[in-house]
């Protein structure tokens, strides 16, 4: 198993079926945590957890084979939010070529998830933070991920749709745009591919003083050495998502993502 980092935990065997589970976590802080709230292995993964609200829950369950579920984490003087992200079995099992050159959709999806948030975070961007892996097996079909909340409740994609992008006024609407679109000149000056880079994934912390932080979620579709090609379609599909619903946006973003450019 590549690049599945962190702190190991010994693999144990499931009594009866010989299928061996394993699981890393980010530290041993965190693996204590978990264990406490009764989270230790993939089974336990699977079975604790609320469902989410109607309007996330359409989001995060566009593929039939994978659920997301929140939970909230308790210690002695706070409480940690948490998503886990569970597949139990594969889409398709015969990866496309693109996949296996870049190594993303080989194995299930949480192992990719935490692959993508560890590489990110590496690289200095503000991702949900990821705690905690368990997989089967080789990790082709069953896997679950957990992953801190960020501090944000509501992504572009939110407030583009309810409106309130729009309705910001005009120097901190473009302070936003300006702090999305360095997240995206950064990835690409770095050469880094995210599949899924959607305004739904981005979410933006208004830190005062027209200063944002874009805090990154969903991160399985990412891989180093990305092509120019790669970098041109994935800013083309984020850009075409805002300026469809809302035309006059368009200047703004090609004017904030040329001088991200620039600058990085």
């Amino acid at each position: 198993m590549h690049e599945l980092v962190g702190s190991a935990h010994p693999t144990f065997d499931i009594s009866g079926c010989g299928v061996t589970d394993h699981s890393r976590f980010a530290s041993d802080e965190v693996a204590r945590l978990l264990v406490t709230n009764g989270i230790s292995n993939l089974e336990s993964a699977f079975k604790l957890g609320e469902s989410l609200d109607d309007e996330h829950a359409r989001r995060a369950t566009r593929h039939a084979e994978r659920r997301v579920v929140r939970l909230d984490l308790q210690a002695t003087n706070s409480t940690t939010t948490v998503y886990i992200k569970r597949q139990w079995k594969r889409e398709r099992w015969l990866p496309r070529p693109t996949d296996i050159r870049h190594r993303i959709g080989v194995q299930c999806s949480p192992i990719h998830e935490w692959r993508g948030l560890r590489l990110l975070q590496s690289a200095g961007f503000h991702v949900s933070e990821p705690l905690a892996v368990f997989w089967r097996g080789l990790g082709f079909s069953r896997g679950a991920v957990v992953t801190r909340a960020v501090p944000p409740v509501r992504s572009m994609a939110d407030m583009l749709l309810s409106g309130e992008l729009q309705q910001l006024d005009g120097a901190k609407r473009e302070s936003l745009i300006v702090a999305a679109t360095k997240v995206v000149a950064r990835l690409h000056r770095a050469r880094i591919s995210w599949r899924s880079m959607k305004a739904k994934h981005f979410y933006p912390e208004e830190l005062g003083g027209k200063r944002w932080r874009i805090w990154l979620i969903d991160c399985e579709g990412v891989y180093r050495w990305a092509t120019r090609r790669d970098c041109e379609r994935e800013w083309h599909t984020y850009l075409r998502y805002f300026t469809s619903r809302v035309p006059a946006l368009k200047d703004e973003f090609l004017g904030a993502y040329r001088s991200a450019l620039a600058l990085t």
